[in-house]
């Protein structure tokens, strides 16, 4: 069946989608050789929306009522990485994983010297530049793992949650990366899939979610034995990075995790709503929850892919998994959203449904930021009650993203489907 990169409504006005007997080998390359450049417009479009603290810099409220807040610059001022590489690894403080945290560090050591906003200024401006070469690498992968279904690549190149979520963080590092260890997997190179899985959880924890998935696909797919194969690739990969800070800079590798477990709940996290309420959780509490939720989204992994009409894909049940585990974090942040960006897409998810979750990640950044000025001005902030609102909106749309694929794998095709149009799970779930 030919791929299309839109909605079939959406290409109306072009005449309607390829027919069944036109040329497919140049038009497909074509389409996915403009799909990777494609990220530089929502990339461009989240540097417009934030326009205002890179021309003013990002400090004060501002920023907050602006919506143009970033960790990115707020790391790079505070944790003083304008030292560099070398001075991350002397005197660490930056709360991120060793691998995020080295990257951050590299880059604000290229910053040249200024005024703490030029400074600032140059610093963000590094990252968008990688980010977008980040987001280009996942739309590349996509194409590649989901060559049939060039809608998939489309979604992670225009997604709007691009805009939303892309430039406040370092994820884009993790994202990628599980995107790579997506397409080794799909072309059977082992030891790279677990590699690049070791390296993303040194990047961001859930990541390693992502490999517990690839355990559960592969079990219902007869790829066992390949897929620990790949997860003690990663174990040891993750074990030497671990080793080489222990030595270089113990406190480095210790001080996200511990910070993890001491802290409260934070922003996005259903965890959130009894603080809101007066009644705040103790962070051991919380924090229990959250393993117990990762715990549960494991489950109900395993339990998709027993149940499953045919063996579901890894993307599949990545987003399954991962998508349960984020509802029950101690901390959902706006970007943690690029998680599910590409896994969502290679899992075939429709324009329509992509497009009902990033509605509800755009009303949560909107409400978090209003919720968040209240710190500094509360008679113009927004309500903890209606902040609660759109959490739960945004728990929603991403509840939305896991039924989508929960029912795609459950329930098999219909029945005056063609025969010869009948595919696997994988390849049904992404139909419009």
């Amino acid at each position: 069946m030919r791929p299309d990169v839109l909605p079939p409504r959406s290409t109306a006005f072009l005449g309607g989608p390829p027919g069944r007997y036109a040329r497919e080998r140049g038009w497909w390359r074509t389409i996915a050789t403009w799909l990777v450049p494609l990220t530089a417009i929502p990339m461009a479009l989240a540097v417009l929306q934030r326009e205002r603290c890179i021309r003013y810099g990002w400090t004060g409220s501002d920023q907050f009522w602006r919506m143009c807040f970033s960790d990115l610059p707020a790391q790079y001022a505070i944790a003083g990485l304008d030292t560099g590489l070398t001075g991350y690894l002397r005197d660490a403080t930056l709360d991120q994983p060793v691998l995020a945290g080295s990257v951050m560090s590299l880059l604000g050591g290229l910053v040249p010297d200024g005024s703490a906003i030029d400074q600032s200024r140059s610093y963000f401006l590094y990252w968008v530049g990688l980010i977008t070469l980040l987001l280009a690498a996942c739309v590349w992968c996509t194409v590649h793992v989901v060559p049939d279904d060039l809608q998939a690549a489309a979604q992670v190149a225009l997604s709007p949650v691009i805009v939303l979520a892309a430039v406040l963080s370092s994820d884009a590092l993790a994202v990628a990366l599980v995107a790579g260890a997506m397409l080794a997997w799909h072309r059977d190179k082992v030891a790279l899939t677990g590699i690049l899985l070791g390296l993303g959880m040194m990047t961001r924890g859930y990541v390693g979610l992502v490999a517990i998935a690839l355990l559960l696909a592969a079990r219902r797919e007869g790829r066992l034995r390949a897929a620990w194969e790949a997860v003690l690739f990663a174990a040891a990969t993750a074990l030497f990075v671990a080793i080489f800070f222990i030595i270089a800079a113990p406190d480095a590798l210790l001080a996200p995790y511990l910070n993890w477990w001491e802290g409260d709940a934070g922003y996005g996290s259903l965890w959130l709503i009894p603080s809101i309420a007066g009644h705040a959780l103790p962070a051991w509490a919380v924090a229990l929850l959250a393993a117990a939720g990762w715990v549960l989204a494991v489950v109900l992994g395993w339990v998709f892919t027993r149940d499953a009409y045919r063996a579901p894909t890894w993307p599949q049940v990545a987003l399954v998994v991962v998508g349960m585990g984020m509802m029950l974090g101690k901390t959902v942040p706006v970007q943690a959203a690029l998680w599910l960006l590409p896994i969502a897409a290679m899992a075939r998810m429709r324009w329509r449904d992509h497009l009902v979750w990033a509605g509800a990640e755009a009303l949560h950044f909107m409400a978090v930021w209003l919720y968040v000025g209240a710190q500094t001005t509360p008679n113009r902030a927004l309500p903890g009650a209606w902040y609660v609102v759109f959490l739960l909106i945004r728990t929603a749309g991403i509840t939305w993203l896991v039924t989508r694929v929960w029912q795609g794998g459950l329930f098999p095709p219909a029945r005056h489907e063609r025969h010869d149009d009948y595919q696997p799970v994988g390849k049904t779930v992404g139909r419009l």
